[in-house]
């Protein structure tokens, strides 16, 4: 089990399934201990880098609402947005409409931003437009095909059938920007004082979500999007539930 849930995964993703999908709710349990200890651990980074200029205000912003809101936010909302936007697309084949789909998602939710959270909104919206331009292709190509269907001349692949052979021999850059987009949309947890040290820091102040976009990665690619999504919520409600012990910070 070790080997499947190993955070390993990060320097060497890979699409394989589970060696034995029976053993999930271990799985899990483990990448739940790993995520929340690991987070913790980063915390305290976290809290130093945040020093030259972050000013955290989720947690303020957060307690203001009324509890059922709250709970609503932490465990319902933003995980299924989350994980939708930024974990979804994950599996071995790629899929155009799904990339699109959630491309779309993470624009409409993160255009309202500034800063990092702009640029992950941008790099969502380039996602669409090249989701876009690969299906119209293959569908010129597709009817092209058709009309010379009586040629003996092999015709060329789409541009989508080289995408869909890049995706799938080279996971690890759809795992390591999925991951990269998820830890700093949480940027915007801060109000931040523009510096050259304030950017060089950045990745630091948000590495306990980067820490937990790996365990959440982990989950939906050995065990299915539902339980990427579960170990997600649930690791809000933990941190959720002991907010007066721990910063608001460690919050995806």
């Amino acid at each position: 089990m070790w080997s499947t849930i190993s955070p390993r995964f990060g320097v060497r993703p890979d699409w394989r399934s589970a060696a034995v999908r029976g053993r999930w709710p271990g799985g899990l349990a483990l990448l739940f201990v790993i995520g929340l200890g690991g987070s913790i651990t980063l915390l305290a980074v976290s809290l130093i880098a945040s020093m030259v200029g972050y000013d955290n205000t989720l947690g303020s912003e957060l307690l203001e609402r009324p509890l059922v809101d709250q709970f609503v936010l932490v465990a319902l909302l933003a995980p299924v947005v989350e994980e939708l936007v930024f974990r979804l697309p994950l599996a071995g084949r790629l899929r155009l409409g799904v990339l699109a789909a959630t491309g779309a998602i993470g624009v409409l939710n993160f255009a309202g931003g500034d800063g990092p959270v702009i640029a992950v909104a941008a790099v969502f919206g380039i996602i669409v437009v090249a989701s876009g331009v690969l299906w119209i292709q293959s569908l010129i190509v597709g009817v092209t095909r058709d009309a010379a269907e009586n040629e003996s001349a092999p015709t060329p692949p789409t541009w989508r059938d080289s995408a869909a052979g890049w995706w799938s021999s080279h996971p690890g850059w759809p795992v390591w920007c999925s991951i990269a987009a998820f830890g700093f949309v949480h940027l915007s947890n801060y109000d931040v004082n523009l510096s050259v040290a304030a950017i060089i820091v950045a990745p630091l102040v948000v590495s306990p979500q980067m820490w937990l976009g790996l365990m959440f990665t982990i989950a939906r690619v050995r065990y299915g999007w539902w339980a990427g999504l579960a170990l997600h919520a649930f690791h809000n409600l933990a941190v959720w539930g002991v907010t007066s012990s721990l910063s608001p910070s460690a919050l995806p």
